[in-house]
């Protein structure tokens, strides 16, 4: 069997709330004990009995107690997850959904993170599962939480699928490089056909020796997106803010009945806190049936997710300082003159954790290409938002792409089989997770990834398996269609940004690791003048997102950060910083831009007889990058 999982993000982390858990975990255990495993919640619409690969009288590895059997088991509450079961179970296979967590619906429940990240222009690029769920919660950009896992609740119930919550530990039941089931604590083993794992940071695949990356690693960079608790105000005079916002226009906030978001004039990001390793943005506020708002904003440094102790004091840190900011937000905003704090969310919103090394990459370019592959089973379309990484920068954001099509098979882990992964887990990169990260998208794969479940559980095949035919994803495709999923259209569409640039390729080589930020407008300004020591910030970088050689970039830094300024990157500068980069990486060359065009590291035309603008500064750096490395 595979590792105990790391602690999920769906706990409430206090130390008295950690009591006062540990205390109502061995109640839920004693009760548990007295109620028969396969009476939790059945399933009232009799799917077909389970098929696969076991019988009632064939030993099970380690022979542990059986204690029911499945087609498809989907493990964790997150949202993708009650779509994969929803899917799963109306294909008609017996389908069981267990967490731990007390309640279903993951982040938007537990996390309480109810503002919606979509693409409706030109249409709604997710349709389906979560259209249906979309709908009864309102359709609107935000919505209630209570609401929101009552609608998760009837949804899974309609189609017929077994629920169990509060679940002791759960970790993978596996023979070697096959999951076959699911170890529920000291209970015993439910088998299962095929295993979906929708916790919140793939703990269970992980367990299961999945392998993954960490936040940037795989760009070499040592960092994750920033976590967030999400916290409630009451007492806000909704009319009136919506009327203020108004008043100052769009520049300042925008708002409807449900939902305000925007900078508030910079009043937020000026607030000053007393805990250390926090800081407030510009607000998200969604407003909730009994007429509380709940406060995405709140961004917190420096947790380690895989340490529960530094969850605790991570949430801690920011439940203290909530009220804090509530007080001082009710001093200027309008609409908050009788605001006062209202609670924090149970689990903290984890924006970024693992990555999964799936089968197949949707990456950067993939999004940036506007990709769409022939069997690509989700459209996406959101923004590359990277948010803060620390608290030096504001976010990243990487474009705005038209449309791209994700592969199913960025939900199958490599080197372990039977089991399927949904989630911002899914193998996205770092930087194409900014956007296929976000909650509605996720709903679509994973409404896909159950209907594959299914029908790889009636098949006797392995994801594996299912995702390098093209048969089995033929019907796939052509049954999500009939349930009422959008499919993106394979057509030719442009790249994102300015593609008839004579650097546009070298520019987006350096964006696919992270170093070249065009924002909305998918403009990254490759015109405009640079500076030197801009040159050779970007060079150091270089070095450790392509090359994984930090000390070549900071030799380089060493040698040039007192000789450089903020002034222009003149021809003369560009040629010795190149050529000494290189010659640092082991590429020795005369000191002439002759020399470095024969040895490919500077472009034909070279110098351009001028200080060089952004986009030759890329185009320099680009094939440094090619020195070593994977460069495009």
């Amino acid at each position: 069997m595979g590792q105990s999982a790391a602690i999920k993000s769906t706990t409430r982390f206090t130390f008295a709330g950690l009591l006062e858990l540990v205390f109502m975990v061995k109640l839920i255990l004693f009760v548990l004990a007295f109620i028969p495993f396969a009476q939790a919640q059945p399933s009232t619409a009799g799917p077909k009995p389970p098929a696969n690969q076991f019988t009632e009288s064939a030993p099970l590895p380690g022979n542990p107690t059986r204690q029911a059997e499945y087609d498809v088991v989907v493990v964790g509450s997150e949202p993708e997850g009650v779509t994969a079961a929803v899917a799963a179970a109306r294909a008609g296979a017996s389908t069981l959904l267990i967490t731990e967590d007390p309640l279903l619906g993951g982040l938007f429940v537990m996390g309480e993170m109810n503002s919606l990240d979509l693409r409706t222009q030109p249409f709604n690029y997710q349709q389906g599962l979560f259209e249906d769920w979309w709908r009864r919660v309102g359709r609107g950009h935000s919505f209630d939480v209570g609401r929101a896992e009552t609608a998760f609740r009837q949804m899974l119930s309609e189609a017929g699928v077994s629920v169990r919550t509060g679940s002791p530990e759960l970790l993978p039941y596996m023979e070697p490089g096959r999951v076959l089931g699911v170890q529920v604590g000291e209970e015993g083993v439910v088998l299962a056909g095929q295993v979906i794992d929708a916790t919140a940071n793939m703990d269970f695949a992980a367990s299961a020796g999945a392998p993954y990356t960490l936040g940037f690693s795989s760009l070499g960079l040592t960092a994750r997106m920033a976590d967030t608790l999400v916290f409630r105000i009451e007492g806000i005079n909704w009319p009136e803010l919506r009327a203020g916002i108004k008043a100052r226009g769009r520049d300042y906030a925008v708002a409807d009945d449900y939902v305000a978001w925007g900078h508030f004039g910079g009043y937020p990001a000026a607030y000053q806190p007393i805990e250390e390793g926090l800081r407030l943005r510009g607000l998200n506020l969604g407003r909730q049936e009994d007429g509380s708002a709940l406060v995405n904003a709140l961004l917190i440094y420096g947790v380690n997710p895989l340490e529960p102790a530094s969850l605790i004091e991570g949430y801690a840190r920011a439940e203290r300082e909530a009220p804090r900011i509530t007080e001082y937000l009710s001093r200027e905003l309008p609409g908050f003159e009788n605001a006062t704090y209202g609670g924090a969310a149970q689990a903290l919103y984890i924006r970024e954790l693992r990555h999964l090394e799936a089968e197949c990459l949707l990456s950067a370019d993939d999004l940036l290409d506007n990709r769409v592959r022939p069997y690509d089973v989700a459209a996406g379309g959101y923004p590359l938002d990277v948010q803060t990484l620390t608290v030096h920068d504001t976010g990243f954001v990487y474009g705005v792409p038209e449309m791209y099509g994700a592969p199913l098979c960025v939900t199958v882990p490599r080197d372990v089989d039977g089991l399927w992964v949904v989630g911002k887990s899914a193998g996205y990169d770092p930087i194409a997770a900014s956007s296929a990260r976000v909650v509605p998208f996720g709903m679509a794969v994973g409404e896909a990834a159950g209907l594959a479940a299914a029908l790889a559980a009636e098949a006797s095949v392995s994801p594996r398996v299912f995702v390098s035919e093209a048969s089995y994803l033929q019907t796939l495709q052509s049954e999500l269609l009939s349930q009422g999923a959008y499919l993106p259209e394979v057509s030719t569409r442009a790249p994102v940004g300015p593609r008839t640039h004579p650097y546009y390729w070298d520019y987006r080589t350096l964006l696919s690791r992270g170093l070249a930020v065009p924002g909305y407008s998918n403009d990254p300004g490759l015109d405009a003048p640079m500076t030197s020591l801009g040159y050779v910030y970007l060079l150091s970088n270089v070095g450790t997102r392509f090359l994984g050689d930090s000390g070549a970039g900071g030799d380089l830094v060493s040698q040039y950060a007192a000789q450089v300024s903020e002034g222009p990157l003149t021809s003369d500068l560009a040629l010795n910083i190149t050529r000494d980069f290189a010659c640092q990486l082991g590429t020795c060359v005369d000191r002439s831009w002759n020399a470095l065009q024969q040895a490919g590291l500077a472009p034909v035309g070279f110098p351009p007889g001028r200080d060089l603008t952004r986009g030759e500064m890329y185009a320099l750096a680009a094939r440094l990058a090619q020195l070593r490395g994977d460069a495009r």
